[in-house]
């Protein structure tokens, strides 16, 4: 998860030209529902630079090895000037084993040097080859079609570049209220997910796993439940899971009212019911079993953490609805009668910069007002104001007293108490909830982790698919090819190579994603986060079968 500050640019328009992109609809079939995305291995060899002083000369005489970036705002970014030569790939190796072997390279140089050298030198390595960072692009990359009711389709762009090693962003899509033998990919629901992991992967990894059967259930049981008015019967749970779930959403209820529509109800209990299991149930799991074999394993997930963002969308109902834990962010494409483009937030940032979470924060901890939110971050230290895991932030003194020095001791370096610990728990999981009603002029609904918006401005992602999506419907209407200049038959991965590919003022230039993409992790956290993208576009036009 990020922490650099948020960039806003004036929106901009990237030039387009003829290509020869695939438009067709997409209908091969979909993913696994939880796509955990990995860096490449890297090669056991070095690889030296092969380029000679001659040919970087003539490089630059060509005007493409030399690029000056321009100072991104926040400690990340890449400034003043530099001088990037191409590093040409070995004829035997494919383009990622090359990626791998530079890397290794790059990084048995960074480590060499002391940290305050090492940004420095960053800026010095050799940029990537066009066929390279296409490679790393098109790696986790992936598309595939949806069948909803009422004749709309949607189709499913992902993709996902790595900055950390392993990645700590998963990504996740489940088809909702069908059973393992019904057609996956013919529903009337089905929800989108990105967990941004922080302090490792772990947490992530699990939520992603677990949190699609959950929510199933949760449905489920909100299903069986008795309407306002009716008398109150058994719900028959076959776990005990399942019966704190139903303890949640009984809870809910009585706190919000019966008439709380069922998909808010659910994602709300299913966020809760999980961060539940991850850091208090595991935690009473431990300390019953009282073996320390297991203390990894239980209690990892719990001293990690991980943002969460899940949006359903409804196709028998038409409305797309949002639960947001952090700072992972959803927005809707919307196409004015105009013309031109809008985006509308699907979610909000929630962190000690959003006004409203610092209120809140203040007022559930009275007489803390000033060490609450330090810094902009809780208790000083985390950005996020709502997360799961994070026990350090959750668990009673006593607990963390007792258990953190023994994990400190076995890697976990986040394993320790927070300055000002006094009346925990700081940090909820329990979503904020936007829903929309989607009408003919909503296109299609971004899902990213913050390492997307680090880059680029809400206005900036929209006409970035805009125009892809743009150039695409012109090409299917037409039955030609894209117009757009970009090589991507891929939006989300459209999306990450502009994003990459941006400078802080807006302009685009192919230098700057091969530069990026040159520095290895985890090195390259200074200058940029990981980045999951998925986008889902509501087809109405094409709605007869």
């Amino acid at each position: 998860m990020g922490t650099r500050r948020r960039v806003k640019r004036n929106a901009y328009s990237t030039s387009k030209g003829s290509g020869d992109k695939d438009v067709k609809s997409k209908e091969k079939p979909a993913p696994s529902n939880t796509e955990e995305k990995t860096p490449a291995k890297t090669s056991s060899g070095s690889n030296k630079r092969s380029l000679t002083f001659a040919i970087g000369g003539v490089l630059t005489l060509l005007g493409v090895a030399g690029y000056t970036f321009l100072r991104h705002p926040g400690n990340k970014g890449i400034d003043d000037v530099g001088i990037a030569t191409t590093l040409q790939q070995p004829a035997t190796q494919t383009p990622l084993e090359s990626v791998a072997a530079k890397h290794q390279d790059a990084r048995q140089k960074l480590d060499a040097l002391k940290r305050r050298e090492r940004k420095e030198e960053a800026r010095r390595l050799g940029m990537l080859t066009e066929k390279e960072v296409d490679a790393i692009l098109t790696a986790k990359e992936n598309s595939w079609g949806l069948k909803g009711s009422q004749g709309i389709k949607l189709q499913v762009d992902t993709c996902q570049v790595s900055s950390n090693e392993p990645i700590e962003d998963y990504m996740v899509w489940k088809t909702l209220g069908t059973e393992s033998s019904v057609d996956q990919q013919s529903a009337a629901r089905y929800m989108f997910g990105v967990f941004d992991g922080h302090a490792g992967h772990v947490c992530a990894e699990q939520i992603a796993g677990r949190i699609g059967p959950m929510l199933d259930t949760s449905l489920e049981i909100i299903k069986q439940m008795p309407v306002a008015g009716s008398e109150e019967k058994t719900i028959i749970a076959n776990s005990n899971g399942s019966r704190k779930l139903q303890s949640t959403i009984k809870q809910l209820r009585r706190e919000a009212g019966l008439d709380w529509d069922h998909t808010s109800l659910a994602l709300t209990a299913t966020f809760i019911n999980m961060d539940y299991e991850l850091v208090d149930g595991a935690l009473a799991q431990y300390r019953k079993l009282q073996d320390a074999s297991k203390i990894d394993e239980l209690l990892g997930p719990a001293v990690a953490g991980s943002c969460g963002l899940v949006a359903v969308v409804d196709t028998e109902s038409n409305e797309v609805v949002v639960a947001n834990t952090g700072d992972s962010r959803a927005l809707l494409g919307v196409r004015l009668k105009n013309g031109t483009w809008k985006a509308v937030r699907l979610s909000e940032d929630q962190t000690g910069r959003n006004k409203n979470e610092l209120a809140r924060m203040q007022r559930e901890h009275p007489g803390e007002e000033h060490a609450v939110i330090s810094r902009g971050r809780v208790l000083g230290a985390l950005m996020p104001t709502r997360a799961f895991g994070d026990s350090r932030y959750k668990w009673p003194l006593e607990a963390q007293q007792d258990l953190f020095p023994i994990m400190h001791s076995r890697g976990h370096k986040y394993a320790t108490t927070p300055p000002n610990y006094i009346t925990p728990p700081y940090v909820t999981a329990k979503p904020v909830i936007v829903r929309h009603q989607l009408n003919e002029n909503d296109k299609f609904i971004v899902i990213a982790s913050d390492g997307l918006y680090d880059q680029l401005s809400d206005a900036e992602v929209i006409d970035t698919v805009a125009q892809w999506y743009e150039a695409n419907r012109k090409a299917v209407d037409s039955g030609g090819t894209s117009t757009l200049i970009t090589p991507d038959k891929n939006a989300a991965t459209h999306l990450i190579r502009t994003a990459l590919s941006t400078d802080h003022q807006g302009r685009r230039n192919d230098t700057v994603i091969r530069t990026l993409l040159a520095i290895p992790p985890p090195h390259s956290r200074r200058f940029r986060d990981d980045i999951s993208v998925t986008i889902v576009t509501l087809d109405r036009d094409n709605n007869k079968e």
